[in-house]
C-alpha cells in the first residue's frame, strides 16, 4: 500500500515538474516572438520615416526644380526665345514698363581656333558641300545646332572691324550663326556685343545680330542705332525654291542712322545669285542718296544691274518714301518718276496707290 503510495507520488511529480517545463517553454518562446514582433515594427516604422522623408526631399526638390525652370524661363523668353513671340504681353502693356530689347552678350575667354578654321576642317573631313552657301542642307535641324553666342560675335565683331566683309558673310551663312538668329524669330529683340552705357544699354559701337539673319555693325546712342553703321541681310533658300524666287543674295544699307533707323546720307545695295536671275532684265541695284526715317527723301541716284554685267544709272526725288512725278500719268494711270541719266526720254513708271513706302525695307526695328 505504502509503495503504491510512493508511485503515485512521484507520478504527480514528474507531471508537475513537465507541466512547469512547458509553461517555461511558452513564456520564453511568447518573451521572443514578442520581441521579435517589435523588431520589426521598429524597422517597419524607420523604413516608413525615411521613405517619407526622402518623398518629402523629393517634393522640395522637384518644386525648386520647378520654380528655377519657370525663372530660367522667363529669362530665355525675355532675352532670347523666337517663336512664341514676347512674354506675357498684357502685363507689360499694363504696367506701362519699357522693355529693353537688346540681349548683352558678355565678352568671354574664346578658343585660339576660329569658328572659320574649325568649319574648314569638318568641310575637309567631308565629301564636300551639296549646296550653295545661301541653302538650306536637305533635312536641316537648327534647333539642334549648338550655339557660342559670346564666341560668335566676338569673332565677326573682329572681322567687321577689320573690313572683312567676305569673312562676316561666310561666318553669317554658318548654320550655327543661322540658328542663334533664329531664335530671336518673332521679336524685336537682338543679341548684343560691344559698347555699353551705365543702364547696359548699347552706346558707342557694337555688333548686333536680329532674327532673318540681320546684322549691323556700328555707332549706337541711348539703346538705339545711331550715326554711322551698316546693317546687312543674309538671303536663305530652301533647295527646291524656284529661281524667281531667290534672286537676292543680301540687303544692306550703309550711311548715317538715328532714331533706329537710316536717318541722313547712306547707300542701299543689293547683291543678287547671277545664275537665277533673267537675262536682259535690270534690276535696282544701289540707292544712293538722303533718308528719313528708313525711306528715300530728297534726290536720289539709282543704279541698275544685269545678269551679264552691264548696268544703267537713274536718278530721281522722294519726298518721305515718295517719288515726286516727273510728267503726266499714261494711259495705265502711272508716273513717270525715276529717269535714265543716259537717255532723259526714258523713265521708270509707277502707279500713284504703289507710290508710298518706298526705302529700306525689311528692317527689324522697334521704331517701326
Amino acid at each position: 500500500m505504502k509503495e503504491n503510495k510512493n508511485a503515485n507520488l512521484l507520478t504527480l511529480g514528474i507531471a508537475v515538474v513537465l507541466i512547469l517545463i512547458i509553461c517555461g517553454i511558452s513564456v520564453v518562446v511568447h518573451l521572443l516572438n514578442e520581441k521579435e514582433s517589435l523588431s520589426t515594427s521598429s524597422m517597419l516604422q524607420e523604413d516608413i520615416i525615411e521613405y517619407a522623408n526622402a518623398s518629402q526631399e523629393q517634393s522640395v526638390t522637384a518644386s525648386d526644380v520647378v520654380k528655377e525652370e519657370k525663372t530660367t524661363g522667363n529669362k530665355d523668353e525675355e532675352g532670347q526665345k523666337g517663336t512664341d513671340g514676347p512674354q506675357e504681353p498684357e502685363k507689360a502693356q499694363a504696367s506701362g514698363e519699357e522693355q529693353e530689347p537688346a540681349v548683352i552678350v558678355k565678352e568671354e575667354k574664346v578658343p585660339d581656333k576660329t569658328i572659320m578654321e574649325e568649319t574648314g576642317e569638318e568641310t575637309a573631313s567631308q565629301e564636300g558641300p551639296t549646296t550653295a552657301k545661301w541653302q538650306k542642307e536637305a533635312g536641316e535641324n537648327l534647333a539642334a545646332v549648338e550655339i557660342d553666342l559670346p564666341r560668335q560675335m566676338s569673332e565677326m565683331k573682329g572681322y567687321w572691324e577689320a573690313g572683312n566683309m567676305e569673312a562676316v558673310e561666310d561666318l553669317a551663312y554658318l548654320p550655327r550663326y543661322r540658328a542663334a538668329s533664329e531664335k530671336l524669330s518673332g521679336t524685336t529683340k537682338y543679341y548684343y556685343f560691344g559698347d555699353t552705357d551705365e543702364n547696359k544699354r548699347p552706346n558707342g559701337k557694337g555688333l548686333a545680330m536680329y532674327t532673318d539673319n540681320q546684322y549691323y555693325y556700328g555707332e549706337w546712342e541711348n539703346g538705339v542705332r545711331s550715326g554711322g553703321g551698316m546693317w546687312v541681310k543674309f538671303y536663305v533658300y530652301d533647295q527646291n525654291a524656284k529661281a524667281k524666287d531667290s534672286i537676292y543674295l543680301q540687303h544692306s544699307y550703309s550711311g548715317t542712322w538715328g532714331n533706329d533707323l537710316p536717318n541722313g546720307d547712306g547707300a542701299e545695295h543689293y547683291d543678287f545669285i547671277d545664275e537665277n536671275l533673267e537675262s536682259n532684265v535690270g534690276y535696282n541695284r544701289n540707292f544712293i542718296g538722303n533718308f528719313k526715317n528708313g525711306l528715300y527723301h530728297g534726290e536720289i541716284y539709282i543704279t541698275n544691274y544685269y545678269s551679264d554685267g552691264n548696268s544703267k544709272e537713274w536718278s530721281g526725288t522722294a519726298k518721305d518714301g515718295v517719288w515726286q512725278p516727273m510728267g503726266e500719268k499714261d494711259q495705265k494711270g502711272q508716273f513717270p518718276v525715276i529717269v535714265d541719266l543716259t537717255d532723259p526720254d526714258n523713265y521708270q513708271w509707277m502707279a500713284e496707290k504703289a507710290n508710298r513706302n518706298n526705302g529700306v525695307d525689311g528692317i527689324i526695328s522697334a521704331a517701326k
